[in-house]
């Protein structure tokens, strides 16, 4: 079975169908063909709602595809390669979407696509109201400005990576006529998980206050010392053997903490505290009275290219634009 076949919308050679019964489900838009196709365009379309997350796939197949949007996206669309690529241009900056990136479109962005030949994308539609009313559920207070994603999403592992997981899965329960994703009652657990892993998972304007928030929670005792230890020197030697052994604990077993609490590896908190003193160093700067490679040097990334594409990933500009910005 394919891809949301039970929700097939349309199957046809007619790009003008296609573009129009796209742009109900999505935002209008502009489709150019950059090459002559000698067998014929054809292209699919599905898609299914559960609660105010919204699923679309859609597949171009016979020739390359430009995409110019018409009109500013006004809800969160998650664009993520089943096959093929996307490359998503936000003005300047651009995101190539393949099966190691996904391209998060927040509100009020006007965003150009170019798709390969036999693209097949899913767009996880998330509605703006509902996203911000599920923040403030998790601050436990209201959240004034509109929540913007850091525009490319590293699906390597972690916990974006677990996000994508939880999509699939919802993919592989929708085969199922009569599943309890489409017999939900009017509640929506699968769209409660998928806003909440998202915020989790995806740095935006609010990571800081969801990570506070999430700090005050329970912990088992080994993890929530090692985070401790983590936070008090986050540029020191912090290896999960060494993290282990200073809490009395084996490495696997702080593993599972992290995973199951954070739903992330020491590792890579390490690294999200390193890089959050690192941003907050680069905003507080004076002019001229530090580099970008100090600071990463500092806060201990002794890669500094490796440093930059990390920070450019969670706060969606360039360190050294941040700096010069500060400055």
């Amino acid at each position: 079975m394919g891809v949301l076949e039970r929700f097939a919308v349309l199957s046809s050679p007619d790009l003008d169908e296609f573009r129009h019964s796209v742009s109900q489900f999505l935002t209008p838009h502009r489709l150019t063909p950059l090459a002559p196709s000698r067998s014929g365009v054809r292209t699919d379309l599905s898609k299914v709602s559960v609660g105010p997350v919204s699923l679309v796939y859609c597949r171009n197949r016979g020739t390359e595809l430009g995409v110019q949007l018409i009109d500013r996206v006004d809800y969160y669309d998650i664009n993520l390669a089943l096959h093929g690529r996307n490359r998503v241009s936000f003005g300047r900056e651009e995101v190539v979407v393949d099966q190691t990136r996904a391209a998060v479109i927040s509100p009020r962005t006007r965003v150009d696509m170019l798709l390969s030949d036999d693209y097949r994308q899913l767009h996880v539609r998330v509605e703006r109201q509902a996203l911000t009313e599920h923040l403030e559920t998790l601050l436990g207070r209201p959240a004034p400005a509109v929540v913007r994603f850091a525009p490319e999403m590293d699906l390597g592992g972690g916990a974006a990576g677990s996000w994508v997981r939880t999509v699939r899965s919802l993919l592989r329960e929708l085969d199922h006529p009569g599943s309890l994703a489409e017999r939900s009652l009017g509640a929506s657990p699968w769209a409660d998980l998928l806003m909440t892993g998202l915020l989790l998972a995806q740095p935006n304007n609010y990571s800081p206050q969801l990570e506070r928030v999430a700090a005050a929670l329970p912990r088992p005792t080994p993890m929530r010392r090692a985070m401790e230890l983590i936070e008090d020197d986050p540029a020191g030697e912090l290896s999960v053997e060494q993290l282990a052994r200073a809490v009395r604990t084996t490495p696997r077993s702080l593993q599972r903490y992290f995973r199951s609490g954070l739903g992330t590896s020491p590792h890579e908190y390490v690294q999200q505290v390193r890089l959050a003193r690192a941003h907050e160093e680069l905003l507080a700067a004076e002019p001229g009275s530090v580099t970008v490679t100090e600071v990463a040097l500092r806060w201990g990334f002794t890669h500094v290219p490796r440093f930059a594409g990390l920070y450019r990933r969670r706060y969606g500009t360039n360190p050294s634009r941040t700096l010069r910005d500060a400055s």
